[in-house]
């Protein structure tokens, strides 16, 4: 696996973590929530994204089960990029930054994932 692939990964991994955790607890400043952002914080769904980014980023950070991160990542990732395009333009470059993280780790895992496309 490249050096490219490896660095791809661990700021995947990075990212996913840091905004998971501040989810819970905002140690980085947000703007005021979108009205869509407001309904998954009040109905507590906000929190199972969370997690679910956390448990990613660790599996990611950790090099264990990389593949299982990614197809969780996934769901969530194409959520961020709709979520930016089409109902909230602020902090829009996270979403090509975080495709294109994906996109490299997971064309450096094309092998193992290649299950899904068969």
């Amino acid at each position: 696996m490249s050096n490219v692939v490896r660095v791809a990964r661990l700021l995947l991994g990075m990212i996913f973590v840091i905004l998971g955790l501040n989810g819970f607890h905002t140690f980085i400043p947000v703007p005021p929530l979108h009205p869509f952002m407001q309904i998954l914080v009040s109905s507590g769904y906000i929190y199972l994204i969370k997690t679910v980014e956390i448990l990613a980023g660790s599996l990611l950070l950790a090099n264990r089960v990389v593949v299982l991160a990614l197809i969780l990542l996934g769901a969530d990732i194409a959520n961020i990029v709709a979520y930016h395009l089409l109902l909230d333009h602020r902090d829009w470059p996270i979403a090509p930054i975080v495709t294109a993280l994906y996109a490299l780790v997971a064309w450096g895992y094309r092998q193992q994932l290649r299950f899904l496309f068969c």
